[in-house]
């Protein structure tokens, strides 16, 4: 599998998810829906902004990882997906947890944030 074929099929909602099937990881896709559906985008649209992203903003040390991938693997392609769309849910996830996991005080409770709501 060829990373530019693979993103250029990403228009087509059933060839997106059918490359990322192919990657060999159902989790990875039902993450990768879960974002998509937050965003309001589909599987093709998260999938390539993702690999976007990361080309983009990923430090040396992710270029590192991504490069140990490609080094490990027989398929080149679905393992640069797949780093690169991991990378991107770690951020995305983490940008949107909940704000009693980031310390912010509960509206209406005294909690400050611990989750011990009363």
């Amino acid at each position: 599998m060829q990373l530019g074929e693979i993103i250029r099929g990403f228009n087509d909602e059933a060839s997106a998810a059918e490359a990322m099937i192919a990657c060999g990881d159902v989790v990875l896709l039902a993450r990768v829906d879960s974002m998509a559906g937050r965003f309001s985008e589909s599987i093709g649209e998260y999938a390539s902004g993702a690999v976007r992203r990361f080309a983009n903003l990923a430090g040396s040390e992710d270029w590192l990882g991504l490069m140990n991938v490609l080094e490990r693997t027989t398929d080149p392609g679905a393992g640069c997906l797949t780093y690169m769309v991991g990378w991107s849910l770690k951020h995305d996830e983490a940008s949107q947890a909940p704000s009693a996991e980031k310390g912010h005080r509960h509206s209406g409770c005294t909690c400050g944030g611990s989750g011990g709501c009363s």
